[in-house]
This record gives structure tokens, sequence and C-alpha cells, in this order.
């Protein structure tokens, strides 16, 4: 009885594999023109059914629309412009976990990041040293204005925050701008122009590399933040650190990641650790640091929470907790619980993704062109707040000068806060 169970197992599971088998190979082989638009129709049908409620902002109507249009245009566009467009048709659901990732061949030597006075570069190769922490405003002529109205609808967003985050990462990659009409060919130099703190504006002529080399090469920067570098910027390969400045009576808790990681330790230990200092220790001010999560699980840092709650620090001057644009879905979730729970008072940027959102990520790759597609399978309603991004009580932006001068604003600002 036993072995005749186990056969009919074996045939249900080659059933199995032969029928999802069979699903996807009607999605498969052509020529080139042919495989993309079968990708098209996998995404087309294979969205809306993955997905938790992928028609909540953008109608199924308008999203069949602008495949088939991409569909009928495959023929007299090059793989940049479709990857790009269906970057485009993706991100217009708007829902920040939902959107297509591609794997690059090419890359400019840049880091770029946005600051409240614009683009900047913030590390690059010796070769073009001249152009570091300067501000980026044109690539081949085109003012970098009418480049970002270029990129943002390849990002997919909730805010404005998600486009000041992912843009920048846009800048330094080849195939995106070739699939925007901002460049003609991948393997050709460009030209960066950038201007310098004296306003003096010059013009830097780019060679792209393979990104397989683009590890070896050596950056200026290399995210060697030492202790010379603020607090936030050190030590990112910690899920989750702190430091008692002692001068000042401040303990600050640097949570980078949602994650339990080994390099950290174990989450218990760290909770009970950060508890036991508070206790055993003249604290001022706690400072929870979560400008750089991008997510992972809530409530990990709970059993602190708890604590803090009981305690002498639970006032909007003593207890602070920093966010900013790249703080991301279950960190998200984790600070709308602590404004609930807690007098804490929040302080730095809006976050890049909403209070209420969709989340829980799973995903998929095309058929043919083997690109992946993330895509939310719940909807997290944790409030009634339906804002856009979770905002702080505080806002305050860095500058370029902030970042050069190896300062950090909203520290400042919380020790300084009496």
């Amino acid at each position: 009885m036993k072995k005749f169970i186990n056969i009919v197992i074996c045939f249900l599971l080659i059933f199995m594999v032969l029928l999802t088998t069979g699903c996807e190979t009607q999605y498969l082989g052509g020529d080139r023109n042919e495989k993309w638009k079968k990708d098209l129709s996998y995404l087309q049908e294979a969205l809306p059914n993955k997905h938790a409620n992928l028609f909540f902002k953008v109608s199924e109507e308008q999203f069949n629309k602008e495949i088939d249009g991409l569909k009928n245009s495959v023929d007299n566009l090059n793989d940049d412009e479709i990857i790009d467009r269906m970057y485009k048709i993706v991100a217009a659901v708007g829902d920040g976990h939902t959107k297509v990732t591609r794997k690059f061949s090419k890359a400019y030597p840049f880091q770029f990041y946005y600051f409240k006075d614009g683009i900047c570069a913030i590390d690059t190769i010796d070769e073009y040293k001249d152009a570091l922490n300067c501000k980026l405003i044109k690539i081949n002529g085109q003012d970098i204005k009418e480049i970002e109205n270029k990129l943002s609808p390849l990002a997919a967003q909730e805010n404005e925050e998600t486009i000041k985050k992912v843009v920048p990462t846009y800048l330094s990659r080849p195939e995106i701008l070739r699939g925007v009409n901002i460049i003609d060919n991948i393997d050709e130099d460009i030209i960066f122009t950038f201007q310098d703190k004296q306003g003096k504006i010059f013009d830097v002529n780019v060679k792209p590399i393979d990104s397989d080399a683009n590890n070896s090469l050596t950056f200026i920067i290399n995210n060697a933040f030492d202790e010379s570098y603020p607090l936030y910027m050190q030590k990112r390969d910690l899920n989750y650190w702190y430091q008692y400045l002692e001068k000042d009576k401040v303990l600050y808790l640097k949570y980078n990641l949602c994650e339990e990681n080994n390099k950290s330790g174990k989450l218990s230990d760290f909770n009970n650790e950060v508890l036991s200092f508070i206790n055993n220790n003249d604290v001022n001010k706690f400072v929870i640091d979560m400008r750089d999560n991008s997510g992972g699980g809530a409530s990990n840092l709970q059993d602190i929470i708890e604590g803090i709650k009981n305690s002498k620090l639970n006032t909007k001057d003593n207890f602070y907790v920093i966010v900013g644009r790249a703080t991301f879905s279950a960190s998200i979730v984790d600070a709308v619980n602590w404004r609930k729970e807690t007098n804490a008072t929040f302080i730095g940027q809006p976050t890049s993704g909403k209070p209420n959102h969709y989340g829980e990520i799973k995903s998929f790759t095309l058929p043919n062109s083997k690109l992946n597609v993330s895509y939310s399978t719940s909807y997290v309603e944790i409030c009634d707040d339906e804002s856009d991004s979770f905002i702080p009580d505080k806002k305050i932006e860095i500058s370029i000068d902030d970042y050069v001068n190896k300062n950090d604003p909203v520290l400042e600002y919380i020790i300084g806060k009496n």
C-alpha cells in the first residue's frame, strides 16, 4: 500500500511539473521580436493574477492598453527602450514593491546622491576625482531636470522621496539612459557636466566600464567610513549596533536592516543589552536611527520599545527616531507603531514608502528575457494615515556641504535640543 501511495505521489508531481512547463512553453521561443511579445503577454497575464490588488491605482484597461501598445512597438524599439517601457508600465501601478529589475552589462564609475541642493557625485575613481562632490547639471548636453523627468516614471514610486532615492542610481547605468534616449550607444564615452562649489562649470569625458569590472575598481571613498565620519555612515555591515555619547549622555542606536544577522548578534541579546545599558547608565536621550533601513521584518526592537514606554525617556525631548528616504517597508511599520505607542519625536526626511502599503513580496522571471518581476501579495494597513509618506515631526535634509564636512545636522539638532 505504501509503495502504491509513493507511486501515485510521483505521478502527481510529474503531472504538476509537466502542467507548469506546458503553461510556460507557449511563451518561449521565436525570433527576437516574438520573444519580447511573448514576455509582455506573460507579464500581462501573470502580474494581475499574482499581485494582491494590481489595479488599485491604474485601471486594468489602462494597464492592458500600455502593454498592447508596447507589443505593437517592439519591432521599432531597441532592447533597452523596451525594458525601460516595461519599467514604466509596472512602476505606474503605484506600489513601491512591485517593479521590473534587470542585470546590467555596463556602468559609469560614479555614485550619485540627491542632496537638498541637487544631485552630486559622492564617489568615483581617481581618473574623475575633479568631479567628486560636485553638482551634476547635464549629461550629453541635456539638463539634469529634463533627465530627471525622463527617468522618474521608471521608478516604482509611492512619493517624491522614491524619485530622489532611485533616479541617482539610474544615472550611472548606460542601458537605462539609452532606453530613454539620453545616450545613443552604451559602449561610447559620454559627457557629464558638473558645477563645483565655486560655481565653475566643467565637462568630464566618461568611459563606460563592464559591470563586472566595477567591483574591482578602486573608488576614492569606497564606503570606507571610519570614525571621522558621522555615526550614521559608520558600520554599515552591521544590521544594528549602538554607541554611548558620554559627553552628551546620548545613547545612539543605528538600525540598518530589520533582520537578525550573526555579525550583529542575536536580536534578543541585543535588546537585553540595550535595555541593561539604559538602566545602568546616565542616559538623558535615546536615539533610534533608521534613516537607511530598507525593511525586513517589523517589531524586532519591540522589547526595547516596551522598556522605553515605561521609562523616563518616553518624552518628546528624550526619545528620538530618525527616518529618511531610504526608510521603507517594515521599518515604516515600526515607525508608525512607535508613533502610536510612545511619545518619541520623529526627525529627518519623509520616507520613500507609505504608512499603509502593499508588501510581502514575491517574484517571477519572464521566460525569454529573464527579467525579474517582484510583486506584493498583501496590503499592510496599520493606521488611519493615508498619506503617501511617513512624515517626521521635524524635517532636516542633508546638504552637500554637510556631507563633505562630515556633519550630521540631524543628530546635531537632537543633541542641541533642550
